[in-house]
């Protein structure tokens, strides 16, 4: 009896236990080769994010466009409310403008303000890599395949957001710095759900949320250019 009810105990932990992160089975890496082609299919998303950073939590909410390789977002700080923690920014693949606005709403059309705009910095900014990352997301191909096949991308667990089921991917590890690996929430048709990253010396992880959104992204004169 006492043999049985063991055995019973052991059949129910194993059930409820979680799988291992694994390496990518051939159809999961053709779904991960295809994340940015199909963020550039879908054109422009609604985005939110929390970016954690030496002055605080930056909360972000606004739209990126994966052809343009624009964005465009109101962002505060969180747990602040004076004049100088919030307002709206807009970036592309190597500049960015900010505004500071009585608001941290990104209205349509882009209120005429006071812009200061300079380089993206490739390095010592959490809000700078979390803006270039946003931007870099779409592609008008897909990646290889057999490369991530052979890479050290891994599948972590099947997951949910809201009703959603998503499978959680942690995408190869970059020889510039192996702790900057991103991790991908990828829906059953292989639509980017949520993306987690590691920033600058932040031990917490950046969260990005995406949503579709048929709104474009009306660019600013000083980064028309």
């Amino acid at each position: 009896m006492k043999r049985t009810i063991l055995l019973l105990a052991l059949a129910l932990a194993a059930c409820g236990s979680t799988p291992d992160p694994r390496p990518l089975s051939i159809p999961e890496a053709e779904r991960l080769a295809l994340v940015r082609f199909s963020n550039y299919t879908t054109g422009v998303s609604a985005f939110t994010a929390s970016v954690p950073s030496p002055g605080g939590k930056l909360v972000l909410a606004g739209r990126v466009d994966f052809v343009n390789h624009l964005g465009y977002a109101g962002m505060r700080t969180d747990g602040r409310d004076d004049e100088f923690s919030k307002g709206l920014v807009q970036w592309n693949l190597g500049r960015m403008a900010f505004a500071m606005t009585p608001s941290a709403e990104a209205v349509d059309p882009v209120p005429v303000v006071d812009w200061q705009v300079r380089e993206l910095q490739e390095r010592g900014s959490e809000l700078d890599g979390a803006l270039r990352l946003l931007v870099n997301l779409g592609a008008d191909r897909p990646e290889n395949a057999q490369l991530l096949l052979q890479s050290t991308a891994r599948w972590l667990r099947s997951d949910k957001i809201g009703e959603a089921a998503v499978d959680v991917f942690e995408g190869p590890k970059q020889k510039s710095d192996d702790s900057a690996r991103l991790r991908y929430w990828l829906d059953q048709d292989g639509k980017l759900r949520r993306l987690e990253a590691k920033l600058g010396n932040q031990e917490e992880l950046a969260v990005f949320d995406f949503t579709s959104s048929k709104q474009p992204v009306q660019v600013i004169p000083p980064l028309a250019s």
